[in-house]
């Protein structure tokens, strides 16, 4: 299948959010009263919360899962940790340490109750920052320890991050707003570095991860070897920008504790990924230029919309990127990412994607399919540029077996599918046949529909790789060179400018 998609596997940011405050972080969803969780029956073997202990460092998260006999949804009940000033409840089992010391959880279910313990531990390091109030910061932050972000904002007040350098084994800059309003964040002029996390099974951190987000620019900054340039989840963002920004060898492998990295075991990273993101007033995501080199760069989807939309008037635009390197250095098996992605599987209107313009856009050098619309409404793929020549630089094929310029398949078959369009896309794409002889592959749309109104128009693909029966790979430098001069004229100056 042209497109293939793994987001039962999402890692949300509260997972690994670290150094946070409980000022910020006090209002948990499914928090309850002391009265509430004592007065509930408690049955031994009955109900169960794994794990029975957790250690944690202040800032980290930890979810709880109840079970008896079969598992239970953390949504059906309530939660209350002993001591707030230790943890504080995020709703459906999470759990925030924001204090030091221990404190039980408790999740009252239908009527029954079960613990557990959290024991939180305290983290520091001299080099990093903690922003809790608004204002202007710029400096060098680095940190040497993969749980602890080089830089934390934990406030609802404008932050302006601006002409500074970030690096560490972790996550770069972290974001967490409160739930009730919502973090307002400029990042500017910065350049951040990702270091082997040095921890079998820990990957390399996020250049920019945020949640509960009201506002957001990343502007004209430099990105190197992260896991994930923008990350932002469980947000209703009035405004976004992330424009004129540079990144280079995107790398979401995970170590093996020794300098190298595991076989096959990967994070799925993102250039750019909004999960659960509500635009009302639209967005920009434009002229942004990210390569990947070959034996270096690992990424699943260059850009996913996952489960995010903008609305009837505003939508999101995608527009003037150019997008190198849809691949997984290493990988043994297929190869499962894209280079524009929309995705997630979702009936529900308010949830699903939909209303995204990916226009002009220049894509080239990929092992999976150029642009996907795996699902969602009123999408529009126009004028886009698409080379990909299906060889690496030694020669090798790159292509999964499924790789297309353009789809446009109802991978969930859900009921919000509908209003999509593709036309006047151009430039081609090779991959393998099945003796290994390179051969054009353009568009796969089993989901076409006229009653539905997913539309394929004309789009033009003259396989410009093709230099009579070989593929020649000049065809693709071609195209950074064109973009390139095209930015130029534009006035755009890409990445930090400090």
């Amino acid at each position: 299948m042209a497109s293939n998609c793994y987001h039962n596997r999402m890692v949300l940011l509260s997972s690994v959010l670290l150094t946070c405050s409980s000022a910020i972080l006090s209002v948990g969803c499914g928090s309850s009263n002391e009265s509430q969780a004592t007065s509930a029956k408690t049955v031994q073997g009955e109900l169960q919360l794994s794990p029975a202990t957790v250690e944690l460092f202040q800032g980290e998260s930890a979810n709880f899962v109840p079970s008896n006999s079969v598992a239970v949804s953390p949504s059906r009940c309530t939660w209350h940790a002993t001591d707030p000033t230790i943890l504080s409840s995020k709703g459906s089992g999470g759990f925030l340490g924001t204090g030091v010391g221990s404190s039980s959880v408790t999740a009252t279910c239908d009527g029954f109750s079960a613990s557990a313990l959290a024991v939180v531990s305290s983290v520091s390091d001299p080099n990093t920052i903690k922003i809790t109030s608004g204002g202007i910061y710029s400096g060098n932050w680095s940190s040497t320890n993969p749980k602890v972000p080089a830089v934390t904002i934990l406030t609802d007040k404008p932050v302006v991050l601006q002409n500074s350098k970030v690096s560490g084994p972790g996550d770069l800059i972290v974001i967490y707003g409160s739930q009730g309003g919502g973090a307002n964040v400029t990042i500017e002029n910065v350049t951040g570095t990702a270091l082997d996390p040095g921890v079998s099974g820990a990957v390399k951190g996020r250049f920019v991860a945020g949640e509960n987000m009201s506002s957001l620019s990343v502007t004209h900054c430099t990105m190197h070897d992260v896991s994930f340039g923008v990350y932002v989840a469980s947000s209703k963002l009035t405004s976004l920008t992330i424009r004129d920004n540079a990144a280079d060898n995107l790398d979401d492998r995970k170590s093996d504790g020794n300098g190298g990295y595991l076989l096959n075991q990967r994070a799925l990273g993102h250039f750019i990924q909004f999960n659960g993101v509500s635009l009302p007033n639209g967005g920009e995501i434009a002229w942004n230029q990210m390569i990947n080199s070959d034996g270096k760069g690992s990424i699943e989807d260059i850009i996913n919309i996952y489960q995010s939309q903008g609305s009837r008037d505003h939508s999101i635009l995608i527009h003037d990127n150019y997008l190198q390197g849809a691949f997984a250095t290493g990988l043994t098996k297929s190869y499962t990412g894209s280079g524009i992605q929309m995705d997630g599987g979702s009936n529900d209107p308010s949830v699903a994607s939909g209303f995204v313009q990916i226009q002009n856009n220049t894509i080239v050098h990929l092992a999976g399919p150029a642009i996907s619309i795996a699902a969602g409404h009123d999408i529009s793929v126009t004028g886009n540029r698409v080379v990909s020549c299906g060889k690496d630089s030694s020669g090798k094929w790159i292509d999964a077996p499924w790789t297309d310029v353009l789809v446009m398949s109802n991978y969930y078959g859900t009921n919000q599918y509908f209003n999509n369009y593709m036309a006047n896309n151009s430039g081609g794409m090779i991959r393998p046949d099945v003796k290994g002889n390179p051969t054009a592959s353009d568009i796969y749309a089993p989901s076409a529909s006229e009653s539905l109104n997913n539309v394929v128009g004309r789009n033009v693909f003259k396989q410009p790789c093709f230099v009579g029966s070989s593929v020649d790979l000049a065809a693709e430098s071609a195209e950074r060179n064109r973009w390139l001069s095209i930015a130029a004229a534009t006035g755009e100056l890409l990445g930090d400018q400090h």
